[in-house]
Formats: C-alpha cells, structure tokens, sequence
C-alpha cells in the first residue's frame, strides 16, 4: 500500500474523529475531548501492539524521540486548537492550521534534505488553497483577536516539527503502532498535567453518558488515523505525505452532509475548494 493511500486514510479517519467529537462536546468540553481520546488511543495502540508486536521492536532511542514527540503531538496541538476556536473562531482557525503542511516541507527540505521540486511545490499550494477555501466563514466574519493568532499558528509549527521527529523515530523503532502507542501515552501525560496546572481549581472533566459514545467512536477512529500517518511517514517523503493527509476538510465536508444535514450546504466556493484539494493530492502522487 503506497505511502499516498495512508496519508488519505490518516485524513478520512481524523476527519471521522471531528464529526463524532463535535457531536459529543454538545454534552461535554474540550479538556474532556482530549483527555477522552488520547486515554482510548493509549489503552486500543498498546493493545494492538502487546498483542500482535515483539516488545523487542521498543528500543531505547526510538522511545526517547516518541516521547519527544508526544509533548507536542497530539495533545497540544489540540489543545491550542481548541483554545483557538474558542477565542478567534473556526473561520479563522481552520485556514490557519492548514499552514502545517508549509512547515513541514521547509523543514523536511533543512533538516532530511528532501526536494521541493516544482510540481510538489504547486501542489501543496493548490491543497493549502483549496483547505481555506473551504474554512473560510460566510458573511460577515467575527472581528479578529490579533494577539489569539499565535495560538493555531504555534499548534501548526508544532504539528510540522512532529513529522520530522516521527520521520527520524520510524529510523529507530520501525513500527508505525508502536510508536502512535509511546506517542499517545506521551501527550496524555503531558496533556494531563498541563490541565491539572492550568486549571485554576475549576472543573476539567465533564463526563456525560450521552458524550461517552461519540469520543469511543472518535477515539478509535483516530486511533487508526494516528497509526495511518506513521505508515505513511516510514513508506513516504513528508513533503508529499503531509499535503495528503491534510484533506481532511474534505471528509469533513462529506461527513457534515451525512450526518449533520441541515449545518453545510453545497456552494460554489465548496465546490471549487474541493476541486483544488482533489487536483493537489492527485498532482503530489504522479509526481512525486
């Protein structure tokens, strides 16, 4: 399975993960969001892998970058996301975020010494158009917080320096579940004592029996997701894995349609930001 196909897998299950979240914070909160999915990704990843995988593959080295890595990613940047939207907005957010993609390629092209060649150059800029085409609010759009910007921005660079770190990681510990495994055990605790730090006294969980089965399904949809891009890191280069794997918009579009009628409709802004991700993704495959 080429290394395209998971990047798309990693977009249409974290895209899955956000339609089932948005429908469990109705009874719920962010913190409880995160701290929910990153516990059912520690306890499904290290299933799978005591199971199914020799503890031998776990070596020293490849343990010490995942860890690394999981102090940024995945539960950081969620966190600063969700602290994003709540202060900026989605309309605002979502474009923002979509500049991993950038990060990554420049810094896959310093650090890995890959090539940003003209064809993958135009297509990571078709996908990143394409993405905040389909971000972008209608109508009159909330009046921006200028000093909140740096919060979906920061959660991008950390996003982008991630897959460099996971990059050199699969060099270490070359299994893609085992390291989403060391990764998510990383972020909660991480995650974790940064609420309990941050939280002032006031409640962090939220737990309603009407939210617990959406954040299972979220959880174990991201779960795959997690896994999905770390095959795609081993098998690809970040500067045609990670454009891919930030169409999730587009699966969240299609998914908003399904199961959220009446909240999106179809537009031709929709339209033509859907065409320029599906020609960025297809152009990064034929020539990457």
């Amino acid at each position: 399975m080429p290394a395209e196909l998971f990047a798309l897998a990693n977009a249409f299950f974290f895209a899955l993960h956000n339609t089932f979240t948005k429908k469990g914070l109705k009874y719920s909160n962010p913190p409880t969001a995160v701290l929910t999915s990153l516990s059912i990704n520690v306890v499904v990843l290290w299933g799978v892998s005591l199971l199914f995988l020799p503890i031998k593959l776990l070596t020293v080295s490849g343990i010490l970058i995942f860890v690394l890595v999981g102090f940024f990613q995945p539960g950081l940047t969620r966190l600063l996301t969700y602290k994003s939207i709540e202060t900026v907005g989605v309309a605002i957010t979502d474009p923002l975020r979509a500049t991993t993609p950038l990060f990554s390629a420049a810094l896959a092209i310093i650090l890995l010494g890959e090539q940003m060649t003209v064809p993958i150059f135009f297509a990571t800029l078709l996908v990143l158009a394409g993405i905040i085409l389909l971000s972008q609010k209608d109508g009159n759009a909330k009046e921006i917080r200028w000093r909140y910007i740096f919060y979906p921005l920061l959660a991008s660079f950390l996003g982008g320096s991630s897959q460099i770190l996971r990059k050199f990681g699969l060099g270490a510990m070359p299994h893609p579940i085992l390291a989403a495994a060391v990764t998510a055990t990383s972020s909660l605790v991480v995650v974790t004592l940064t609420l309990w730090a941050t939280s002032r006294k006031k409640a962090i969980l939220a737990l309603d029996r009407r939210c617990l089965p959406f954040y299972l399904a979220a959880g174990l949809a991201i779960s795959v997701g997690m896994v999905a891009i770390y095959y795609a890191l081993d098998l690809g280069q970040v500067v045609v894995v990670i454009p891919i794997s930030s169409t999730g918009p587009l699966f969240s579009l299609i998914f908003t349609a399904i199961f959220l009628k009446g909240v999106e409709r179809v537009t031709l802004k929709i339209i033509l930001g859907a065409t320029l991700i599906i020609s960025g993704a297809v152009l990064l495959t034929l020539w990457k």
